[in-house]
């Protein structure tokens, strides 16, 4: 990409109040890590890139960590471990292949498992840096610089600092109440969160997320990495590339994915090799809906034994001679109770039961069928 020469409006700004956030928020990461500060999540992007050296400006103490899903492009890894060095790489447990086929279920845009298995669950306990911007689309422009996991919190820095008085009073409140009830002797630097970890605002596997380039436009990180730090970036960018991520991302567009697969074959290659492993496992078969049985013989229109079945009644007509028979005989399909509801006819009057016998109908493999409300007919037996 070429350099941007012009300096975007209000960018200097915006740098400056990068700087002042990260160096505000220094003394709640040293809380949680006391040795290395801050978690920085880092890509080998250029959101990542600018992230780390407006880090490295501030003169913030933080360690970056890179975690492969085992889909990430080549060129990205190889310009991580030229250009960062001093960046720690985590290799996943497992492929994202192969735990597509634990799953059962490749990911998608709706079922992002991928993300939460493989990137979310790092940084947990810690304040973690990321390099999310609100031009990038229109669902991150609705989060906010500093954001607690499990949307607990998602606000300013000033802000978060009241959330946090609040939460951590109320933990200290139910700490000593829990303290008295046992008869333990109440010591109150017992309750100081810089000296204890058994209050805290997070807990367990969440995070403080805080996004120092939130506001930063595209414009601004291009000058910032081409004419204030200086640093190469990715060649990926110099071939065409808008974004670098996981290959064949869920979140790409159609292009994209098409232009990956003829880039990265061997992405392609994994992701069909795990499909057929998860057809193999007989994971269709114990999922999808069974088939429907050979069609039976219409029952005889007996308004009476109809409207026993309708309301609910214990036995059912044979779809034969229309005999009464024990309802267990015939299984019913999945979620369909014999109830009014199903008959798609309000009320369980005789108006009503007379004008169901006059709209009953057979499907075309020989259900027996009745309307719905929606017109959608619902089949009466297996």
């Amino acid at each position: 990409m070429a350099r941007s020469l012009n300096k975007p409006a209000g960018f200097d700004d915006r740098l400056q109040y990068s700087i002042r956030l990260l160096r505000k928020a220094q003394k709640l990461a040293l809380t949680y890590d006391s040795d290395d500060g801050f978690f920085l999540a880092f890509s080998g992007g250029k959101d990542s890139q600018a992230l780390y050296h407006v880090a490295k400006l501030a003169g913030v103490r933080f360690r970056a960590h890179m975690n492969f899903t085992s889909v990430d492009p080549p060129h990205v890894i190889r310009f991580v471990r030229t250009c960062y060095p001093d960046v720690i790489t985590h290799a996943p447990v497992k492929s994202i292949f192969a735990l597509a086929v634990d799953r059962g279920i490749l990911p998608s845009m709706r079922i992002r498992w991928c993300c939460a298995d493989l990137k979310e669950s790092a940084g947990a306990g810690k304040v973690t840096l990321i390099g999310i911007r609100k031009q990038e689309s229109t669902r991150r422009a609705k989060r906010h610089e500093i954001e607690v996991s499990n949307k607990q919190f998602s606000g300013d820095f000033d802000q978060f600092k009241k959330w946090q008085r609040k939460t951590i009073s109320a933990k200290e409140a139910a700490l000593l109440r829990r303290m008295k009830r046992e008869g333990k002797k109440v010591n109150e630097d017992y309750f100081s969160v810089n000296q204890q970890d058994q209050v805290r605002c997070i807990n367990g596997q969440d995070s403080i997320l805080i996004s120092p380039i939130f506001n930063w436009t595209e414009k601004d990180v291009w000058y910032f990495l081409n004419e204030v730090v200086r640093v190469p970036h990715c060649e990926l960018y110099d071939q065409g590339y808008r974004r670098l991520g996981c290959i064949l991302c869920p979140m790409s567009s159609p292009r994209q994915k098409q232009r990956e697969m003829q880039d990265f074959p061997h992405v392609r290659r994994g992701w069909l090799n795990a499909i057929k492993q998860i057809r193999a496992g007989g994971y269709c078969q114990a999922n999808l809906p069974p088939k429907l049985p050979p069609p039976m013989r219409p029952i005889r229109h007996d308004t009476a034994l109809w409207s026993l079945y309708s309301t609910g009644g214990t036995e059912r007509p044979t779809p034969v001679s229309g005999r009464l028979a024990p309802i267990s005989q015939f299984p019913v399909l999945d979620g369909f109770s014999p109830s009014p509801s199903h008959s798609g006819v309000r009320g369980g009057g005789k108006t009503s039961r007379l004008r169901m016998k006059s709209q009953r109908r057979f499907s075309p493999g020989g259900y027996p069928v009745s309307p719905t409300k929606n017109g959608m007919p619902i089949p009466t037996y297996n």
